[in-house]
């Protein structure tokens, strides 16, 4: 509509006048628009024989009284199309400025991702409820298990601070259950360590066997029985690599997104072969804070290149299903599905992973107080740790 009126006003020649057109060896204008705009829609239109229109007596002469008729309906026409083009100025006027001042985004959610968060609003703030600073509900989680922020991920450290603000909900869970001591492990005899002193069931769901703590493996078993009652299921979703998972695993599935997405931006021009070499060569942690510092520059790693590698993989050593506190399942679009899993204590805390449902143990109206935020997108809810920008 606005360019149809647009096109119309510079047919008139009043499409300079919005800045609309311009001649073939003209240069665009600079100027404020919504200034120029506001003038137009404000100033008056008067034309001059208005009000001043006489009345003549018409000739019975049929030529005459002709030519009479048509004189007198161009005077009619000359004054009544000043209106009309004044009227639909001010509305091409006010169409443009309300475009030229209202912020707009276009965004895009694939099945399993969520890239932007223009699609999130805040459940909290509907629900009237003012979660707990996360970093604050972390210091008297870790203290009751005789630990601290700065010994499971130093403040010295960006890119493990950036990992216990994405994935650090499990730092959370309930006191069954053990969650890691570092925010990133960096070899596997660290992890087979921690998975020991963890303990960890399996239970064998179709083909596929799967891991987990034990407290968490027993409310996956109560919500499948419960879902099974109502002809649904919770099955794993790829195989037995939806529950646990150990160091060597975390590092294939980075490597399956960090060198594909090397060849293509090499291929683009964005990477020079230097930086490609020298990127596969560093050691993996290294490897992670160049990564996060490409993607500042749109540099993307994730699986379709269109956002952060951290919502499409975990870093290697970070992962949740490291610490089995992580179970991906293939009915989590299903609404009664998420609604049980929640009743035994499993939420989706990772926002880009729709998938992927976290062992927390607690009541779902205690997450708030306990440093978690509810981010619902696309009809799914999410908790998620409630950093404010002075934490970070």
């Amino acid at each position: 509509m606005v360019f149809g009126l647009g096109s119309w006003l510079c047919f008139y020649g009043h499409g300079e006048t919005l800045g609309l057109s311009r001649g073939k060896d003209q240069k665009p204008k600079t100027q404020d628009h919504t200034a120029l705009l506001t003038d137009v829609i404000r100033q008056p239109y008067y034309p001059s024989d208005i009000g001043r229109s006489k009345i003549s007596c018409m000739s019975f002469d049929p030529n005459v009284r002709e030519k009479e008729e048509r004189r007198s309906h161009a005077k009619t026409a000359r004054l009544i199309r000043p209106l009309f083009i004044q009227a639909n100025l001010r509305l091409a006027a006010l169409v443009l400025l309300f475009s030229c001042t209202t912020p707009f985004k276009i965004v895009s959610v694939s099945a399993h991702e969520v890239t932007s968060a223009a699609d999130m609003t805040s459940a909290d703030n509907e629900n009237g409820t003012e979660p707990a600073p996360f970093y604050e509900s972390l210091t008297k989680a870790l203290k009751k298990r005789k630990t601290r922020v700065e010994t499971i991920c130093p403040p010295s450290d960006v890119v493990a601070r950036r990992i216990l603000e994405d994935y650090g909900a499990m730092f959370l869970a309930t006191k069954k259950v053990l969650p890691p001591p570092l925010c990133i492990f960096t070899n596997e005899e660290q992890v087979t360590r921690f998975q020991e002193e963890a303990g960890y069931t399996g239970l064998l769901i179709g083909y596929d066997e799967v891991e987990l703590q034990p407290a968490a493996m027993k409310e996956l078993v109560k919500a499948r029985e419960e879902a099974q009652k109502e002809t649904l299921d919770i099955t794993p979703r790829d195989g037995a690599e939806a529950a646990r998972r150990n160091y060597d695993d975390s590092v294939r599935l980075w490597n399956s997104r960090f060198f594909p997405a090397l060849d293509y931006w090499l291929a683009q021009g964005r990477l020079k072969v230097e930086q490609v070499t020298s990127l596969r060569s560093l050691p993996l942690q290294q490897q992670v804070a160049e990564v996060l510092e490409l993607e500042k520059n749109g540099i993307y790693f994730s699986k379709d290149l269109s956002k952060s590698i951290l919502y499409s993989i975990a870093a290697p050593g970070t992962s949740q299903h490291i610490a089995m506190l992580a179970f991906d399942i293939n009915e989590f679009e299903n609404p009664r599905v998420r609604e049980i899993m929640a009743k035994h204590g499993w939420f989706q805390t990772v926002l880009s992973d729709l998938p992927h449902f976290t062992f927390l143990g607690l009541k779902e109206k205690d997450l708030p107080k306990n440093g978690l935020r509810s981010v619902e997108v696309n009809g799914q809810t999410f908790w998620i740790p409630n950093v404010t920008p002075a934490a970070v």
